[in-house]
């Protein structure tokens, strides 16, 4: 059972990558395509329209980058700086519930991190 476990553990990190690459790249798709409601939140911010356009290419970018195996670690850096902006524009415009569901994908985001780092130290030229 012991030697199970990594075993899973990959497996389900390769699929909560792909799901959340898909996800979150698509979520950047609507930003892009400046949906109504995505341009209204940024307004309600007080963000400009380029910030809606550059998260929007970095959540692209991240997405299909997190759902390729080879690059994984690299997306899931680049989504999870993306989830700490937008923990803080939540909680500096007191929208607490909101915060939930980006702390939940920023934690998802550090453990699939955790479980390919050493892909990651590869990526960085290490051994």
């Amino acid at each position: 059972m012991a030697a199970l476990l990594p075993l899973i553990e990959r497996r389900w990190s390769r699929v909560v990558a792909v799901l959340l690459g898909l996800a979150l790249g698509a979520g950047g798709a609507t930003k892009l395509a400046s949906q109504s409601t995505q341009v209204t939140h940024f307004i309600g911010w007080g963000l400009p329209h380029w910030f809606l356009m550059l998260v929007g290419t970095f959540e692209v970018i991240g997405g299909v980058l997190l759902a390729l195996p080879a690059s994984r670690p690299v997306g899931s850096l680049i989504l999870g700086t993306i989830m700490v902006g937008a923990l803080w524009t939540h909680v500096a415009h007191a929208e607490w519930v909101e915060t939930a569901p980006v702390v939940l994908v920023f934690v998802l985001l550090m453990a699939i991190f955790r479980s390919t780092r050493a892909r990651a130290i590869r990526l960085l030229g290490g051994a």
